[in-house]
């Protein structure tokens, strides 16, 4: 039902619909159990409440679908859920970015514990995007090198980390007014 929602997100954009779908699987996943509640969990709170509820009010729901997760053996939509809770969305609210920074050194070294490379690599990513909003001084503040998002990495396969590498230069390229190559990416 989570996945539907999501898809009715993605395709429809109809934040009502997608609400209801995401309360629907949440509510089914209390009345069937916890197996695979991770998942849901992420997917409700992503890909549908983030957009009809304030997303501070996902951020707990999030730390629980980490934890039932790690308890389940889920660890891959584990730590996507840890990433989301204290990496992707404090940078999306603003939080502070050394809070920020300190959580992106906790949540990769789980995401390393549990083998987790591809989850790893994007929150080396993000975390290289929080130094450099840090510290915009760095050598060449509007690209992704630097000292935890190694240059070697950019040869990765995952998908994943190439959209968010790219998210991440052209966010600080608009950040720090560059408006012409941001708009190239």
């Amino acid at each position: 039902v989570a996945t539907i929602g999501a898809a009715v997100m993605l395709l429809q954009q109809d934040y009502k619909t997608v609400h209801r779908f995401m309360q629907l699987a949440l509510s089914i996943q209390d009345t069937i159990g916890r197996a695979k509640s991770s998942k849901t969990v992420h997917l409700a709170q992503l890909f549908g409440l983030a957009w009809t509820l304030p997303i501070s009010r996902c951020l707990p729901a999030l730390g629980d679908g980490y934890v039932v997760g790690m308890q389940m053996g889920e660890t891959v939509t584990a730590i996507w859920v840890l990433a989301t809770q204290r990496v992707v969305l404090p940078i999306l609210l603003g939080h502070p970015l050394a809070a920020i920074q300190r959580d992106c050194s906790k949540v990769l070294a789980q995401a390393e514990e549990v083998a987790q490379q591809d989850q790893a690599l994007l929150v080396r990513c993000l975390w290289q995007l929080v130094i450099n909003l840090s510290d915009p001084s760095t050598s060449n503040g509007t690209r992704l090198e630097g000292e935890v998002l190694n240059p070697r990495v950019h040869k990765s396969e995952n998908e994943n980390f190439h959209v968010t590498h790219y998210f991440s230069e052209a966010m600080l390229l608009l950040i720090f007014s560059d408006y012409e190559e941001a708009a190239q990416r």
